[in-house]
Parts: structure tokens; C-alpha cells; sequence
């Protein structure tokens, strides 16, 4: 894992974190401008790792892919397109969808300013169907949003999309074999539920690693494996991981 240091400095090369009022921003809502930050408290809350970093590692295993129809299935903050397109290692493009279209006229205008517009195209869709032909992308990428969704129609979704022997990376929190029937689980559902006013997050459905290899293999993937980029604080404490899949 990288030191504190490291990840400051990482940030700045990129700087995305704490995010600063921009004039090509100045015709959005002005919370938009600290969505990210909020995203990236949540995403360290939850998973005890640092956000950018998680983003890093992701990027990382997609380029070692080699793979060149990349199809980002959630923009959100769109660190992860716009950090992808910006590796010299990374000959390819990137369709990356959202449902919500401020944030993907945010993502446009970012990628715009940093003059990485050629590479990514931003896409608005309706879930749970992506206007992707069948078999077009050669990797697929989820980001921290498995949770949100009915596991076997999203798989499902994502294999149409696919080309034979398309690649998809899941970058998830595995947790242990009965965990969601612990005290701290349920703790933190009440806690997103009431306090953070966050239902999506308080109703998300975590897997352990065996029910994840069975979610792929039931719907058609194969080859499943796995790189963890967390240690567990306690016995009952989740594991963010990268799963990747073959079709």
C-alpha cells in the first residue's frame, strides 16, 4: 500500500482531490465541484483505503490488459476515465456511461481541460440496459457499484456487451462468509440509512468470494480471479478487491 506521501503527491500529479472552483464549471450547480471529495470521504470510510489509490490500482490492472474498447459502466466522478485516458500505456477508448447527466457534463468539461476529449466518450443511459451493441467492448469496469445493483441481470448486462474473450475487472468489497448478519454490518446500514440519508448505499448486497465465483460462472464468465487491495481491520470486516473475469 502506498505511504501517506505518496498518495498526497499522487494526488497532486493529478489534481483531483479537494477540487477547486473553475471557470469551466461555473455554469453547474456549485456542489457539483465538491461531489468528488464527498465520494472519496465515503470511499474511505467504508473500505479504509485511500480513493485514489484504489482508482490507481484499477487503471493499473485495465492497462496490463492490453485491451483497447474499454467500456466504463458508471462515470460518477470520472477519476477513472480521465485517469486511464491520460496513461501513454493506454492505446485505446473509453465509452463511459451514467444515468445522472450533470455529472456527465462535468466529466465532459474535465476531460475537455485536461485535452483528454479524443480518447473518452461520455454516454448517458437508462439502467439497466446499456446502448451498447452486443459483443462491442473488449473490457468492462465497475467501479464500486456491484453493491447497488440485482448481481445476476448487471452480470448479465455486461457479458452481452462483452466480445468473445472480453475481459470484465469488478473493483469490490468481498466480505467474509456471514458477515452481513453482524452487529457492525447492521450498524452501518442504520447508520447510512438515518445519518448519511444514503438508502442506495444502506440497501447494497456485498458477496463473499465464493458467492461472487458462483455469480460469475452461473451467468457465463470463467477464469475468475482475484487481487486484494485491503486488509481486514477486524474478523468480520470486508476486503476491497479486484475481481477480473473472462468471457
Amino acid at each position: 500500500m502506498k505511504t501517506e506521501t505518496q498518495t498526497q503527491k499522487y494526488q497532486q500529479k493529478f489534481n483531483f482531490s479537494a477540487p477547486q472552483p473553475r471557470p469551466f464549471l461555473a455554469n453547474l450547480p456549485a456542489r457539483i465541484d465538491t461531489y468528488e471529495e464527498g465520494v472519496a470521504r465515503f470511499f474511505h470510510w467504508k473500505t479504509g483505503l485511500d480513493y485514489y489509490y484504489a482508482i490507481d490500482q484499477t487503471v493499473d490492472f485495465v492497462v496490463s490488459a492490453g485491451k483497447v474498447k474499454v467500456i466504463d459502466l458508471l462515470t460518477d466522478t470520472s477519476v477513472f476515465a480521465l485517469q486511464l485516458a491520460g496513461r501513454k500505456a493506454f492505446p485505446g477508448r473509453i465509452y463511459s456511461f451514467d444515468s445522472n447527466v450533470t455529472l456527465l457534463e462535468r466529466a465532459k468539461q474535465r476531460a475537455a481541460h485536461l485535452n483528454l476529449q479524443q480518447a473518452i466518450e461520455f454516454r448517458n443511459f437508462k439502467e439497466p440496459l446499456y446502448p451498447v451493441q452486443d459483443g462491442y467492448g473488449d473490457l468492462a469496469v465497475s467501479f464500486f457499484d456491484l453493491h447497488r445493483h440485482p448481481a445476476v441481470e448487471y452480470l448479465s448486462e455486461i457479458l452481452r456487451i462483452l466480445g468473445p474473450d472480453g475481459y470484465l475487472i469488478i473493483a469490490e468489497i468481498l466480505e467474509p462468509r456471514g458477515a452481513r448478519f453482524s452487529w457492525t454490518r447492521m450498524w452501518r446500514k442504520l447508520h447510512l440509512q438515518f445519518i448519511q440519508k444514503n438508502p442506495a448505499e444502506a440497501h447494497g448486497m456485498y458477496y463473499d468470494r465464493e458467492e461472487i465465483i458462483a455469480l460469475f460462472f452461473k451467468v457465463g464468465f470463467r477464469q475468475v480471479i482475484f487481487r486484494d487491495l485491503s486488509i481486514p481491520a477486524r474478523s468480520h470486516s470486508g476486503i476491497f478487491s479486484l475481481i477480473a473475469a473472462t468471457k
